[in-house]
């Protein structure tokens, strides 16, 4: 929802080089706009979520490949002109941005059990 609300802001059109893209007639677009790289932010949240908070002791190989797999999303977003090189960097940055509320954000499991436990036993005070 973030990156949806930014490309509305800011309404960069996405690059165009020559005309419209003929390699890529059969893909759909889901908006028009450029900055920041909806696919960016993504992957780059994805990497750090799971290589910080879902497996914290991935070993090494582990983490260098999935950084190195959102590495390899951010560039082919260039290399597919899709976006300017400044619409990834934005992704990267609020990325991050997002994996840091989230962070803060965060309950956990014991903290999920708590309000799991309240709710369920709001909603038997409420049927006796």
């Amino acid at each position: 929802m973030v990156v949806a609300l930014v490309k509305a802001v800011t309404r960069r059109n996405r690059p165009i080089y020559g005309g419209p893209h003929e390699d890529m007639f059969l893909t759909i677009g889901v908006d028009k706009f450029s900055f920041p790289s909806g696919h960016a932010t993504r992957a780059v949240f994805v990497s750090l979520f799971f290589s910080s908070w879902a497996y914290p002791h991935m070993w090494f190989l582990g983490r260098i490949l999935l950084f190195a797999w959102a590495a390899a999303v951010c560039v082919s977003r260039i290399l597919l002109r899709r976006h300017h090189i400044l619409d990834v960097v934005g992704g990267i940055v609020m990325g991050y941005l997002e994996f840091i509320l989230v962070g803060i954000l965060w309950i956990g499991p014991m903290g999920s059990k708590v309000i799991g436990d309240w709710i369920s036993t709001a909603a038997e005070d409420e049927y006796n």
